[in-house]
């Protein structure tokens, strides 16, 4: 890890011995090469990196997805105990449903690039709007083998986002399509307090 322009040299390494420490490592693994390292480790490092400037806001794009579940665990705890001392923001993408269940407070439903559904945490996985979103719930493993759950089966192929359909881009895979929804895209509109949904249906 390299950190230009903060202080002597000493005292840079001073910074990065301290917050190789704060993600979970030793300073003695600061000179190994990078294939020495555990896909957890480079994790860990990659964490430490975005945070040796101190942000407020980190973008994190498919943080654990190359993961096992045990490591994920492990990085997402991280990632929260992180949070919480340096009062961070995270803006994270992922399509592991479970796992952005684990770690955000507002989520945030994007189809061919277009957000569908915003809604905090509770309000949407508990009651989810959109039939996008109500689709991609219903595929989310459940954990109890005496629960069911009713899998929403999307049909057709998702389009290519060069050349996205006209109306609302789901409206070819969606099960209450409209005429309306052919021609006009549905606004996101505030459907109850702090949730909002774009469909014609609401």
């Amino acid at each position: 890890m390299i950190v230009h322009g903060i202080g002597s040299a000493a005292e840079r390494r001073k910074q990065v011995e301290e917050m190789i420490g704060i993600v979970g490592l030793s300073k003695q693994q600061l000179n190994r090469f990078p294939h020495e390292f555990s896909g957890g480790q480079r994790q860990r490092i990659g964490i430490a990196r975005a945070l040796i400037l101190r942000p407020k806001l980190i973008i994190a794009d498919e943080p654990v997805s190359a993961l096992d579940v045990s490591i994920q665990a492990q990085i997402l705890n991280l990632m929260q105990d992180l949070q919480k001392e340096f009062k961070l923001t995270y803006l994270f993408i992922s399509h592991d449903l479970s796992v952005v269940r684990h770690i955000s407070d507002r989520v945030a439903v994007m189809y061919l690039g277009k957000v569908v559904e915003v809604a905090d945490k509770k309000s949407l996985y508990e009651k989810p709007t959109h039939p996008y979103t109500q689709a991609l719930l219903s595929a989310v493993p459940v954990p109890d083998p005496h629960q069911t759950t009713q899998r929403i089966i999307l049909e057709g192929d998702m389009p290519s986002p060069a050349n996205p359909p006209a109306g609302c881009t789901f409206h070819p895979r969606c099960r209450h399509c409209m005429e309306i929804c052919k021609t006009t895209v549905p606004p996101l509109k505030e459907q109850t307090a702090s949730h909002w949904v774009s469909c014609h249906l609401e």
